[in-house]
């Protein structure tokens, strides 16, 4: 432990590791933790899960007496019975079983099939228990032979392909070799340390020319190489019946039933920026009341590089790619293109800085890198950082009216049916009667006091604060939708790198048991990790 003394338990050790600083964390699960009972454990204790662990005839019997198989075979245990069998869960201990005994040259027989536990290689490649050599890469050029190399899982290339960067590639399409330094074919690069000069590997050979970086961008080092890097960013978030705050930080609400351009790269030819956009589809939001006058977002589409990425509401853990359904996590064209999980959000992230989320159900933010600066429209702004232009229109003219601004974002739908919403007096108000006590209940977002004091600085409440209020009040279920609107603002205090402080209770906004299973990527609250 910290002072030097053994720990008699797990629980004692980690404790003592623990950093007083850290604002809301917690000790591990509160009583009783989850673990297996009887049945589960009788269950998953076969050879079609956890039990083939420590079988003594099965395929890591010559490792038994190496590595007792009792610490794995209890966590693999853990892990399923914590995730009631599904999820292939076994298959992550078994992996890191066959690791540890292969690394003690402990011979592991195969295991793998294609109904358990199937092996997932990359494409241009193909699964081995045990790689027979050094795996051929493009640096070396060839596939070496008894080269000394730990007999382990793994995916070597085909025949005729070698490994480039973490993808295989036919051999005549192979990088460059650059100073010491192995680049991809087609990857560009600045050698120089204020990126004067750009090089691209082009057919095995690096051609280099004069150079400097963009506006809003600046030298710097991505992934270990060294690049012209946006400089800052913008964040537009778009949360409720809809409200929005723009990459200007300006605020209004538009709450049209259509399917909107809420942000794409306009005006960049002459530029290297890449093109996207990002679409918001609306609807009546029937959670609020039986007849509901304000809509809220039922999908997310996002446009790059050729790919439709489509994220819909109550599509838990899934996401439309060029319409087919996939399960998340994915990573699209060698990594250019992600989707993942981050804590209540699905979130797609491009390798230019493009990033979208989407919480499924009421918040949507769409951040884009700094060199974007000016190169943006849609009803997230221009991003220019002048206020006064914020509501331009397709046509580059400037409107000050909300609802003529949104409609003309509008993209057509063939058959659809839709409103681009209120305006002035026919939209819903909030009952006087009921106003004061809600803009107390809201007032937990400004109170400088409070667990949110740590963001005002960094991000206004104000306008979260009376978003809060005006969907609270139009809401049948009142806190259900205050939890949701300050959970809101949590979402993008943190984003900013802003510290919150722990504001959920047993009796207050208190999430369910599963939102804890769709965090367990990022966030696993309980004490094994």
């Amino acid at each position: 432990m910290r002072d030097g003394h053994q720990a008699s338990i797990s629980e004692e050790l980690g404790q003592s590791w623990k950093l007083a600083s850290v604002p809301g964390c917690v000790d591990g699960c509160s009583s009783p933790c989850p673990g297996c009972n009887s049945t589960q454990t009788a269950l998953y204790n076969t050879s079609s899960y956890c039990g083939l662990i420590s079988d003594p005839a099965g395929p890591f019997r010559d490792c038994h007496s190496t590595i007792d198989p009792t610490g794995f075979l209890n966590d693999c245990l853990y892990d399923v019975c914590l995730y009631q069998g599904s999820g292939s869960m076994q298959c992550k201990t078994l992996t890191a079983y066959t690791a540890a005994c292969q690394l003690q040259g402990v011979t592991v027989y195969p295991w793998r099939s294609a109904q358990f536990c199937a092996a997932q290689c990359p494409s241009n490649s193909h699964y081995e228990l045990c790689t027979s050599s050094c795996l051929g890469t493009c640096e070396n050029n060839s596939t070496i032979s008894n080269c000394g190399a730990q007999c382990m899982e793994g995916c070597p290339c085909n025949e005729g392909y070698l490994l480039s960067g973490d993808e295989c590639v036919p051999a005549n399409q192979c990088g460059c070799m650059y100073e010491g330094i192995y680049y991809q074919q087609g990857q560009v690069f600045y050698p120089d340390a204020n990126c004067q000069v750009k090089c691209t590997c082009s057919n095995g050979t690096v051609q280099c020319q004069q150079s400097s970086c963009g506006p809003y961008e600046a030298c710097g080092s991505k992934n270990s190489v060294r690049s012209c890097q946006p400089v800052g960013q913008g964040v537009c978030s778009i949360s409720g019946d809809p409200h929005y705050n723009t990459f200007d930080n300006s605020t209004y609400t538009f709450q049209g039933t259509c399917t909107y351009v809420a942000a794409e790269g306009c005006n960049l030819n002459g530029t290297k920026l890449t093109g996207f956009s990002v679409v918001v589809e609306n609807e009546l939001w029937y959670d609020l009341s039986s007849d509901p006058q304000v809509s809220v977002a039922k999908l997310v589409a996002v446009e790059v590089y050729g790919l439709v990425l489509i994220l819909r509401r109550n599509d838990i853990n899934m996401v439309w790619v060029n319409g087919v359904l996939h399960h998340l996590p994915q990573s699209l064209l060698n990594g250019a293109v992600t989707v993942s999980q981050e804590g209540t959000n699905d979130v797609i992230l491009t390798n230019f800085g493009l990033r979208v989320t989407y919480d499924l159900v009421y918040h949507v933010t769409v951040t884009v890198p700094g060199n974007y600066r000016g190169k943006t429209c849609g009803l997230c702004g221009n991003f220019n950082n002048n206020q006064a232009d914020e509501f331009q229109l397709p046509d580059g003219s400037v409107t000050k009216n909300f609802q003529t601004f949104g409609a003309a974002w509008k993209v057509p739908v063939p058959g659809v049916v839709c409103q681009d919403g209120c305006s002035g007096d026919l939209c819903p108000t909030c009952n006087a009667s009921a106003k004061a006590a809600i803009e107390t209940k809201c007032a937990f977002l400004t109170n400088p006091t409070g667990p949110f004091a740590a963001c005002h600085d960094v991000l206004d409440p104000t306008s979260y604060y009376n978003d809060c209020v005006y969907d609270v009040c139009m809401s049948k279920d009142e806190q259900s939708m205050l939890c949701k609107s300050i959970a809101a603002y949590m979402l993008d205090c943190q984003y900013l790198g802003a510290q919150v402080q722990n504001w959920r209770s047993p009796s207050f906004c208190r999430e369910s048991h599963s939102f804890l299973l769709r965090t367990e990527h990022k966030f696993l609250l309980l004490n094994k990790c």
